[in-house]
């Protein structure tokens, strides 16, 4: 691979085959010239973009925020790829480097911003935001600069949006589908238009993509804890009848469809999340 372009001594922009890519590594840039080859030995990380816009992305902001941005977004990226044994498109990258700018910048300027889905992520999507804890001490260590756990929130979401594996393996489809099928079924059953800019759509599509996540990989449920949410369970759909009502019916079509029974556990999570849309659409 030939440089086209130094941004610092260890971001480049090469070509590789008449293509250009962007490569991350220590030192890779030290104490050389554009049109030099590069030592594929150092190159940590290498992305090469699908499509032209991402270039074009990464050309302005790398022109308006510092290299070491992208440094540790790819060290973050790596990281979670290792973990998470999985891959993710090139725009994650970009996203996550102009994200952790944004998020020093907020700090420093004392501007703090709730993320209000962080019990969910928590709960949800526990690998990821253990990740994104992670990605906060990599951060710290970086910048000097400790950002709010809200932030490792946010970072894990990225990281659910932006992997591939779904994609390819034709699983990210099913799910999409499967979550519209849900989303259909609740409007129907309640008479409602759902509001895709209230917190408790946005909570709710969060849980359904893991609920969906669950039901299409076979996860087994841990018997002991069904044992524990029982009571909850008797509590919620006393309380809650409409919103139960509506979580037998996704559960009628899930047996129907998928052939799937949906836990207690997912009962109650189910009916507490549509009981908030009934509440907050009747506000």
């Amino acid at each position: 691979m030939q440089i086209k372009k130094i941004f610092n001594n260890n971001v480049l922009l090469a070509d590789r085959d008449g293509c250009e890519v962007v490569l991350i590594g220590k030192g890779i840039g030290f104490q050389k010239k554009q049109g030099e080859l590069v030592d594929d030995r150092n190159v940590d990380k290498l992305y090469m973009p699908t499509e032209k816009r991402w270039m074009s992305l990464f050309d302005d902001l790398i022109n308006d925020i510092s290299p070491i941005y992208f440094e540790v977004a790819s060290r973050i990226i790596k990281m979670a790829e290792k973990d998470l044994n999985t891959k993710f498109n090139a725009y994650l990258l970009i996203v996550l480097a102009d994200h952790i700018h944004f998020a020093i910048q907020r700090v420093q300027r004392k501007i703090i911003i709730r993320n209000e889905l962080l019990w969910e992520i928590q709960h949800f999507y526990k690998i990821e935001y253990r990740l994104g804890e992670q990605s906060l001490d990599l951060i710290y260590k970086q910048f000097f600069i400790r950002l709010p756990e809200d932030e490792a929130g946010f970072i894990a979401l990225k990281f659910v949006e932006n992997r591939i594996s779904q994609a390819k393996s034709g699983k990210g489809l099913e799910m999409t589908r499967l979550i519209g099928d849900i989303l259909t079924i609740v409007q129907y059953q309640l008479q409602i238009k759902l509001k895709e800019d209230s917190i408790s759509y946005q909570r709710f599509l969060v849980h359904l993509r893991f609920f969906v996540e669950r039901i299409t990989s076979n996860k087994k449920e841990d018997n002991q804890k069904e044992k524990v949410d029982d009571v909850l369970y008797q509590h919620i759909f006393r309380k809650y009848p409409q919103a139960f009502n509506c979580t037998q019916r996704i559960q009628e079509f899930l047996k129907r469809s998928l052939n799937k029974k949906i836990s207690i556990n997912e009962q109650v999570y189910l009916t507490i999340h549509i009981q908030r849309i009934i509440n907050e659409f009747y506000q």
